[in-house]
C-alpha cells in the first residue's frame, strides 16, 4: 500500500485567507445552484463538520465543471484540473484542502470537549457601595492538558479528505502517548480499523517498534499494523535480518502471534533463511515438527513439500491439523532414512508426490468440515 506523503504546512497572509475563504463561498454557491449540495449548505457548515466537508469535497471533485468560471489557473492557462497548480487566490486546490482539513479537525475538536459545572465566586453591588459575594455554578468546556495537546498533535497531520472520517476514531481510540510515540506517521493510518489495531499497543511497545523499524515505521502502519508487536520483540539486527530475507512478506511475518515468535526465535539464522517466506504463514505446530529435522533434511522436505503442492502448500502449512494427520509421519519417515542430501531430495520427493492425491481430498474434507 502507498504511504501518504504530508505536504509542508501552509502558511497564508490576510489577503489569500479572504481570497480563498470568497472562492469557497463562490463554489459552494454555484454547485448549491445545481442541486448538488442542500439549500443550508454554507461555508461555516462545511468547515464545522467533518462528515459535510467529506461530502463536499468528493461533490466537487465529481463536478468540476460546474466551477470552472470560477477555480481559475493563476497563469491564466484556464479552468484546472491539476490539483497542485496554483491559483487566483494564490495557492492550489491540494493546499486549500490541507487548510480545509486542518481547520475541519481543529473545530471537530473544540465542539468535542465536555462540559463540566464549577463553583465561582462572583462579587455583586448591592444598595449605595455595599458589595456581596455569592457562590455561583458556571458551565465551561473542560480542560485537559494532556487531551489539548493531544489534538493538536493530530492536527498537525491532517490534510487530506480521506482523513475526515478517521478525526473522532482518533481522538476516541487513541491516548496522549500513542499519538505522540507515533508522531508523522499518523498520516499512514487511512482506516478505522488500522487504528483500532494501534489502539491495542500501549506506547512503550509502539515507541519500541518504531526505534527498531525507523523510516519505514510509516510503511508498516501503511501496510500492517499488526506487525507492530513483531517488530517490538526484535532487537534492530533481527529486525533487518527479517525485513531483508523477506521483503514486504516481512510486515505479514511481524504481525505472527507471539507464541509463534518464541519457537522462531530459536532458529539461526541459516534455518530461517531455508525456510524463508514459510515463516509468514507456517502454523506454530508445523513449524515445531520441521524442527525435528536438521538442516539438510529440513531443505529437502522444504523442496519436496513446494515441488509436490505447488500453490497449495500455504494452506496445507497454514493447517495444523496437516502436521497432526501428515507432516508429522513425513517428518518421522525422513529421519530415518539415512541417504545423502541429494539422493533424499529424490527419493523423499518422490515419496511426497506418491501423497498428493490423498492428501488433496484430505484438503477438501477438511473445508467442509471448517
Amino acid at each position: 500500500m502507498t504511504v501518504p506523503v504530508l505536504p509542508p504546512v501552509v502558511e497564508i497572509d490576510g489577503d489569500t485567507k479572504k481570497a480563498v475563504i470568497d472562492g469557497l463561498k463562490q463554489v459552494i454557491a454555484a454547485i448549491k445552484s445545481a442541486g448538488k449540495l442542500a439549500e443550508g449548505t454554507s461555508y461555516q457548515t462545511q468547515i464545522s463538520h467533518p462528515d459535510s466537508l467529506y461530502e463536499f469535497i468528493g461533490i466537487f471533485t465529481k463536478n468540476r465543471d460546474l466551477v470552472d468560471s470560477i477555480v481559475m489557473a493563476q497563469d491564466g492557462s484556464g479552468p484546472v484540473r491539476d490539483d497542485d497548480k496554483i491559483l487566483n487566490c494564490g495557492i492550489s486546490l491540494n493546499q486549500i484542502q490541507q487548510l480545509l482539513v486542518r481547520t475541519c479537525a481543529r473545530k471537530a475538536f473544540e465542539q468535542d470537549k465536555v462540559m463540566e459545572t464549577v463553583i465561582e465566586k462572583v462579587t455583586k453591588k448591592s444598595f449605595l457601595f455595599f458589595t456581596r459575594t455569592e457562590e455561583v455554578e458556571v458551565s465551561r468546556p473542560s480542560s485537559d492538558p494532556l487531551e489539548e495537546r493531544k489534538t493538536r498533535e493530530i492536527s498537525r497531520y491532517m490534510a487530506f479528505a480521506w482523513q475526515l472520517p478517521l478525526i473522532d476514531p482518533l481522538r476516541k481510540k487513541l491516548n496522549y502517548q500513542q499519538i505522540m510515540e507515533i508522531g508523522d506517521c499518523l498520516v499512514a493510518l487511512q482506516t478505522v480499523k488500522d487504528i483500532e489495531t494501534v489502539a491495542k499497543f500501549d506506547g512503550a511497545t509502539i515507541k519500541k517498534a518504531r526505534a527498531a523499524a525507523g523510516q519505514e515505521f510509516k510503511e508498516v502502519l501503511a501496510n500492517q499494523p499488526r506487525a507492530i508487536a513483531g517488530i517490538a520483540i526484535w532487537n534492530q539486527e533481527m529486525y533487518d535480518f527479517y525485513r531483508k530475507l523477506l521483503g514486504d512478506h516481512a510486515w505479514a511475518f511481524f504481525a505472527r502471534e507471539p507464541e509463534f515468535f518464541n519457537v522462531v526465535v530459536a532458529l539461526d539464522k541459516t534455518t530461517a533463511k531455508m525456510l524463508s517466506y514459510i515463516l509468514c504463514y507456517i502454523s506454530l505446530d508445523n513449524l515445531m515438527e520441521l524442527q525435528r529435522l536438521n538442516l539438510d533434511k529440513i531443505e529437502v522436505m522444504v523442496a519436496s513439500l513446494t515441488q509436490a503442492f505447488g500453490a497449495d502448500l500455504p494452506a496445507l502449512l497454514r493447517n495444523s491439523n496437516f502436521g497432526k494427520e501428515h507432516l508429522r509421519k513425513m517428518v518421522d519417515n525422513l529421519l530415518h532414512m539415512s541417504q545423502e542430501k541429494d539422493k533424499l531430495l529424490v527419493s523423499f520427493g518422490i515419496t511426497c508426490k506418491s501423497m498428493v492425491s490423498s492428501i488433496q481430498e484430505w484438503m477438501v474434507h477438511q473445508q467442509h468440515i471448517g
